[in-house]
């Protein structure tokens, strides 16, 4: 069923068990703050059987959040934040985040409604060095790289630029992604060390963010939004005809949705980044 797609390497594991094919991930489960979170690891030489770049691939099941209690939400925050914190680089250096998609469609805004809600830090060091010391946070940049069709300039090629001058210890990269359930739709975060295509969630073909590209470890941070309507014909009709065109399915309750998971998304990296206790005071669940 070459029509089935997923962003998540959680669902192409199970796609992969379910046609009894060995793809080589390693996969296991665990609770964070009482949240479930899957890891699955890629090893190098293994990309080939599992179709996924190497690396370690984190997905946070915070449930429908956007019907949950503030308790609950801050939960999924915490899971996400100490997920994100095992995949940080050490070192020194600041943090580039950047928040691909664009603000403009609703199920694509995740990444720049993310980075609206950051606490950015990497001016004050040059403008009140005394203050960003006072205050002890972390060294954050941000940017919002829009698409390819309103700025003419491939995203990652303007976030490279932007690298070159923060000289950032890693990037973190955060995008709407494309799942292959529609239960998957705004419940899952999936964290990965490999790096990310921007606009893959939508099949745009994009430059991919990778060490590879940008000079320095990319994290991609995702939340599935859409599913390609040809994956839901796949799986009830076991394949689609050659001239079915391709379109995408988004829940009806999507702004809310999304508005609820760049705040969930905000938390956690303010709380990684920054070394925040309480995440909900930068970033409001």
């Amino acid at each position: 069923m070459e029509n089935i797609r997923t962003d998540l390497a959680a669902e192409g594991h199970s796609l992969n068990a379910e046609r009894g094919v060995d793809d080589g991930i390693i996969v296991s489960e665990s609770l964070s703050f009482g949240v479930p979170v899957t890891r699955a690891e890629v090893k190098p030489g293994g990309e080939a059987k599992s179709g996924r770049r190497a690396g370690r691939y984190l997905t946070v099941d915070a449930g429908r959040a956007w019907q949950k209690s503030g308790e609950e939400r801050a939960a999924a925050a915490d899971a996400v934040r100490e997920q994100l914190v095992s995949l940080l680089p050490r070192g020194e250096g600041a943090f580039l985040v950047a928040g691909l998609g664009n603000e403009a469609v609703t199920p694509d805004a995740v990444g720049p409604l993310t980075v609206a809600a950051l606490v950015v830090t990497h001016h004050m060091k040059r403008l009140n060095a005394s203050l960003y010391r006072e205050i002890g946070f972390g060294d954050v940049a941000a940017v919002t790289p829009g698409v390819l069709g309103q700025t003419g300039i491939e995203s990652a090629r303007l976030i490279k630029a932007a690298a070159e001058v923060v000289k950032p210890r890693c990037v973190i990269a955060i995008d709407a992604l494309a799942a292959r359930k529609l239960d998957r739709l705004g419940t899952t975060i999936q964290l990965t060390d490999a790096g990310i295509a921007p606009g893959s969630g939508v099949g745009g073909g994009r430059e991919e963010l990778s060490e590879s590209t940008v000079g320095c470890p990319v994290i991609g941070i995702g939340v599935p939004t859409v599913v390609d309507a040809r994956t839901i014909a796949a799986e009830l009709a076991g394949g689609v005809p050659a001239e079915y065109g391709s379109f995408f399915v988004t829940p009806k309750e999507t702004d809310v949705v999304v508005r609820v998971m760049s705040r969930i998304l905000a938390a956690a990296v303010n709380g990684a980044l920054h070394g925040v206790s309480d995440i909900e005071e930068y970033a409001p669940l």
